[in-house]
């Protein structure tokens, strides 16, 4: 007899996926969209719960043992139309139009909100009391609070006052200026509150201002008009046009230059500003800014409007810093390792509690993505030996000093011979980052773009580096 694994009208989604590390994050991830999950490893355990049950969609890992996906799917299909089948896959040149087996592609790596997007978007409605999470046809008719927390981690006290009062200003239409050091989540707060706003159906639209030459910020953010200036051979829509209904991030604020602050000031105000060329254009943007700078400081010392930065600062956030979080250090620490082990393709491993430790000690003066890029580096180098604040210098240090004691003890005759400290500081720098560099290739399956990427370092200088380290094939 046919059975039905929803419960509490919500809809219900089946994981054939192989990985069983990648089978459980994504199923706790989709479990936080709020949907029920049951999950599968095998083509035949698989097979058994579509026939037993009614999933209202199918993921089916593009690499499962045994048979062909598009087998799989072509008897899914058979068994029911309905049933949407998405599969997994980390192939890029795969394209995402349907076919007759599949309804579409999810890429790995995983983008919480594409995912989440995609699920939605393909569920199935039988009747109008099936809903998930007030989604019904791909529109979504309340706010997504529980997006919230699935995309700002962590329980402390501080940022838990900041999940709050992103839940309570998300939907009046008001300017929020978002504040806090470099790498404490702004630009997640940023989509928190897109998500949970009234026009989480409309774009969402990122300038990160510091990137932007100062010459070229305002055609970029304003667009210019056909023969507005030599080179002008179009018409080009500025960010806050392809940003109209929806709402515009302006990241790094505080480094917009004093000859476009009264222009945004305009767009503020009045909703119309003028594109390059004179042409007056009306939008119906919501601003969300946010800065790592004093701007008040900005104000007294005359480099930021007063008016503007009151126009901006209407609700104003701040990002608490991760030395003030110390208590989510755990919680971030965990959803990193199961994010790059499950990119890289690597058994989980937890990390140790001497590792814990010096976590818990450090300051973290990058906050979270300074602790993101450690793991990951964790990750890729397979070792915890890496420098945190200068941590894992000083055991180093350490050791050192033990060895040359116990050498002190041997026989007399061990002799050392007269070298230069900084050829030796040189040696050493060189082989440990042939060292990184060989690794970062290996995870990145040798592509250089990705491993350059993922070492902060230009395409150019990875290419000279494994020249002279004679990586190139």
């Amino acid at each position: 007899m046919k059975g039905d694994f929803r419960v509490n009208n919500k809809s219900s989604i089946l994981l054939i996926i192989s990985d069983p590390v990648q089978n459980n994050y994504l199923k706790t991830l989709i479990e936080n969209f709020g949907f029920n999950v049951i999950s599968a490893q095998k083509y035949d355990e698989g097979f058994k719960i579509v026939c037993d049950c009614s999933p209202e969609l199918v993921i089916i890992d593009s690499n499962l043992p045994g048979t062909k996906w598009s087998e799989l799917a072509s008897k899914i299909k058979d068994i029911s139309r309905d049933i949407s089948i998405l599969l997994l896959t980390s192939l890029i040149g795969h394209d995402d139009n349907p076919t007759d087996v599949i309804d579409g592609m999810i890429r790995i790596p995983l983008n919480y909100v594409e995912l989440r997007d995609k699920i939605t978007r393909h569920i199935k409605k039988d009747n109008d009391n099936l809903m998930v999470r007030g989604v019904k046809d791909a529109e979504i008719n309340d706010p997504d609070t529980d997006y919230i927390d699935g995309l700002i981690l962590g329980r402390s006290k501080r940022i838990t006052e900041v999940k709050s009062i992103i839940k309570r200003v998300a939907e009046p239409e008001v300017t929020v200026l978002l504040r806090g050091e470099s790498g404490t989540g702004k630009e997640l707060a940023a989509q928190a509150l897109f998500r949970c706003s009234k026009r989480r159906n409309k774009p969402f639209v990122k300038v990160m201002c510091a990137a932007i030459p100062e010459g070229l910020l305002e055609s970029e953010l304003f667009g210019y008009e056909k023969g507005a200036f030599t080179g002008a051979h179009r018409n080009k829509p500025g960010k806050f046009e392809f940003a109209n209904g929806g709402i515009i991030f302006l990241d790094e604020i505080g480094d917009v230059p004093q000859s476009l602050q009264v222009k945004l000031l305009q767009v503020l105000q009045d909703g119309e500003f003028s594109k390059i060329g004179g042409k007056e254009v009306k939008v119906d943007v919501r601003v969300i800014a946010a800065t790592n700078k004093n701007l008040e400081r900005g104000v007294a010392s005359g480099t930021f409007r007063e008016d503007l930065f009151y126009r901006l600062n209407v609700v104003g956030i701040t990002m608490p810093s991760l030395r003030d979080r110390r208590e989510d250090i755990p919680v971030l620490t965990e959803a990193f390792l199961r994010k790059y082990y499950n990119l890289y393709n690597k058994l989980y491993s937890s990390l140790s509690n001497e590792t814990m430790e010096k976590f818990m000690a450090h300051n973290w003066p990058g906050n979270v993505r300074e602790l993101e890029n450690v793991v990951k580096r964790i990750i890729v180098l397979g070792s915890e030996k890496v420098d945190i604040g200068g941590q894992a210098a000083q055991v180093s240090i350490t050791d050192t000093a033990h060895i040359e004691k116990k050498t002190e003890n041997k026989d007399a005759d061990t002799t050392v011979k007269p070298c230069s400290l900084r050829e030796i500081a040189k040696e050493a720098v060189q082989k440990a980052e042939e060292e990184a560099i060989r690794k970062a290739l290996i995870a990145c399956r040798w592509n250089k773009r990705k491993a350059a990427e993922f070492l902060s370092i230009s395409y150019k200088t990875l290419f000279y580096k494994m020249r002279q380290y004679n990586l190139l094939e």
